[in-house]
């Protein structure tokens, strides 16, 4: 008669060696020693190297700072490294950004971003939305922005400052490309200019201006289509340095 016998084996390590938790199949107890884990020298976080493959479980010490690695815990997931991020004991997680809001955070220390040469991603509903390049370029709706701020779709801006036509530039875009480029205000022709047709009787040289004559170069005289010379006669009157005769049709266009 053949008798078997299953034996379950429960190691303790260190102290108090005969009190054993049941739950472990391995367990270390010491008041002055710590647990000292195989120290590697991995090379990215992809690479299961310097181990031959990826061993779902394990973990490990790396010493190495390279690539998207840095020193620390890392545990392999089965098909990469993942880096254990240090906690602070009975409280929130020290170097964890809280979606319930951060306490005690320090604006020249603490950030909200990469350390290597990689850029930064956004996204809702697992869609990319905005984008932060390495050059620092910020992209909405794109993820290479081709411009220090890209953002493809509609823009509104709201609640907008008075502006003046003397001192300030209109944004304009560029038809290939969309970038935006600024003009002076008394650069831009369309919808910013007065216009009068008169039909000239005999003997009228002098016409009145549209508005008030600020600048001489913002007036342009038409006789019968073609562009004529003048002088200012009052602030808003000219006079035709060209002959006109009855009948003429002339054109009076004034820049504001």
């Amino acid at each position: 008669m053949t008798y078997g016998t299953s034996l379950y084996a429960q190691i303790k390590v260190g102290n108090n060696p005969g009190n054993l938790n049941a739950n472990a199949v391995l367990e270390i107890e010491s008041s002055n020693k710590g647990l000292l884990l195989p120290r590697l020298a991995l090379t990215s976080t992809t690479s299961p190297s310097p181990m031959n493959a990826f061993i779902h479980g394990m973990i490990v010490y790396n010493t190495a700072t390279q690539n998207d690695i840095m020193p620390g815990m890392y545990y392999s997931d089965g098909v990469k490294w993942l880096k254990m991020i240090a906690g602070a004991i009975g409280g929130s997680p020290a170097e964890l950004w809280s979606i319930n809001g951060n306490n005690g955070t320090n604006s020249a220390t603490h950030f909200l971003g990469t350390t290597n040469n990689t850029g930064l991603r956004f996204r809702t509903n697992n869609i990319e939305r905005m984008s932060i390049g390495t050059n620092g370029w910020v992209g909405i709706g794109t993820s290479s922005p081709a411009a220090a701020l890209e953002v493809k779709g509609e823009v509104i801006i709201d609640t907008l400052l008075a502006g003046n036509a003397a001192t300030d530039n209109i944004l304009v875009a560029n038809a290939n490309g969309g970038k935006v480029k600024s003009i002076p205000a008394s650069s831009f022709i369309a919808g910013a200019q007065k216009r009068m047709e008169v039909v000239v009787v005999t003997g009228q040289t002098i016409f009145n201006t549209p508005a008030p004559i600020t600048d001489s170069n913002r007036i342009m005289l038409y006789r019968n289509g073609i562009q004529i010379s003048f002088t200012v006669n009052t602030a808003t009157s000219i006079v035709s340095e060209v002959p006109c005769v009855a009948g003429d049709e002339i054109r009076i266009i004034q820049l504001l």
